[in-house]
């Protein structure tokens, strides 16, 4: 993101958090993804248990998906970015795979931001091809953590984002702190408990649709709320998955893109936010929800778009306490009003905004926000019903029209935060 950084010293005395309001630059943003921009292809696995599949195996399967999907073929292809995994132990990732593949691109790059990845790797992608270093990227992530990685691998996944001296030895692991500040936040709002069983409820409606969704059944707020805690103030249905399984998407040119078998998605938005990196040095409630929302306001901001114009999120949910604040950073809703604004159904399939269609991490599946890109695409392309896939008893989850959506993911303990804009559209007609 160096490219968009504008010079000289941060004097924005509104912006507390210590990021310049002027990053990325507006303008140099425009610019890039004004090129049209477009993400041409998309793919996912199956998702849940997968034992007969290793993690090379699985991106190279979403590989053949996603080149499928956009109707070219791998030697189309000139550029690869990789995320990380949990699983395999190569410093080099996207270099490994490329040689697995037989694949030799001329550019290719690995993003490893936890959560935040899977945005970061369409951003990486279009400054490749911004500058001429590639014209056609294929992103790519899958990992068989469900049934690859040992317990102890998984008790170390636990603590990975508490501070090795000062959080991890005195037991804090991920969800504890997340549960610290779910629980302050629930505190200074006066949220109620069924708010965000209310997430956990609606998104099981959207999963029991999607064709790939490790948990089909839909769940009531009161399944939620008499389910076993973990750590509070979440029970495990609140709680991401997880999961074996891989997802991709093809980043190229609207010009490439027109000789492709989809119709593109354009990226006219970019944003990226950060508050602190351990839990135990966040400032408070609402510099985290500062922090983060500023990536969702930046990339509506590059595009040129309120929150009233959207008409789906695909919302980052690592927990169901997750995506309210990051609706009410988005500004989508007022500070400790996303709890109230689920609840009366305004992210349901037919209502105000459609959050996380496909089910979220909550429900479909943990691959990062990998499966909210790919849902977002599929949503704006008219193709977000699985009626047809009869052999998974799949449902429609289209919603109606859908032109502009918004889409992020988290790392850390919602520490760092990255979010796109899509659109049917190129950006000149957005």
């Amino acid at each position: 993101m160096a490219v968009f950084v504008a010079p000289g010293p941060v004097t924005n005395p509104a912006e507390d958090n210590g990021m310049a309001e002027g990053t990325p630059d507006v303008k140099e943003a425009r610019r890039m993804l004004g090129k049209g921009i477009c993400i041409a292809g998309v793919g996912e696995t199956e998702q849940g248990i997968i034992s007969d599949r290793g993690s090379f195996e699985l991106l190279a399967e979403v590989t053949r998906t996603t080149l499928d999907d956009a109707g070219i073929e791998l030697k189309d292809v000139d550029g690869i970015v990789t995320a990380f995994s949990f699983v395999e132990s190569t410093l080099m990732h996207s270099t490994t795979l490329a040689d697995y593949m037989g694949m030799k691109p001329g550019y290719f790059a690995s993003v490893a931001v936890g959560g935040a990845t899977a945005p970061l790797m369409a951003v990486q992608a279009a400054l490749a091809i911004d500058a001429g270093l590639a014209e056609c990227v294929l992103c790519v992530r899958g990992d068989n953590t469900r049934s690859g990685i040992s317990s102890s691998g998984m008790i170390a996944m636990a603590r990975e984002m508490s501070h090795g001296a000062y959080e991890a030895p005195f037991g804090l692991t991920t969800i504890g702190g997340y549960g610290l500040l779910a629980q302050r936040y629930m505190y200074e709002h006066d949220i109620p408990q069924e708010a965000l069983a209310a997430v956990v409820a609606t998104q099981s409606e959207h999963a029991a649709l999607k064709w790939n969704a490790m948990l089909r059944n839909v769940v009531s707020v009161e399944d939620v709320m008499n389910d076993r805690w973990i750590a509070t103030p979440f029970h495990a249905m609140d709680c991401s998955l997880v999961s074996d399984g891989a997802a991709a998407f093809i980043v190229t040119t609207e010009a490439r893109a027109k000789s492709m078998k989809k119709k593109p998605v354009y990226i006219t938005g970019i944003g990226e936010g950060f508050s602190h990196q351990y839990i135990s040095e966040a400032e408070s409630v609402a510099s985290v929800r500062d922090g983060l929302g500023r990536a969702g306001r930046r990339a509506m901001e590059v595009a040129g778009i309120t929150p009233q114009d959207l008409d789906v999120a695909e919302i980052y949910d690592s927990f169901s306490f997750t995506p309210l604040i990051a609706l009410e950073g988005f500004g989508i809703c007022g500070p400790g009003e996303a709890g109230d604004w689920v609840l009366e159904g305004n992210a349901k399939l037919g209502g105000k905004l459609p959050m996380n269609t496909h089910g979220g991490l909550i429900r479909q599946a943990h691959l990062g926000a990998m499966h909210h890109i790919v849902e977002a695409v599929l949503q704006l392309r008219g193709e977000a019903d699985d009626s047809a896939k009869t052999e998974f008893n799949g449902g429609n989850h289209q919603v109606p029209d859908a032109k502009l959506a918004i889409t992020n993911g988290s790392g850390g303990i919602l520490a760092a935060t990255s979010a796109l804009v899509l659109s049917s559209e190129p950006p000149s007609a957005a």
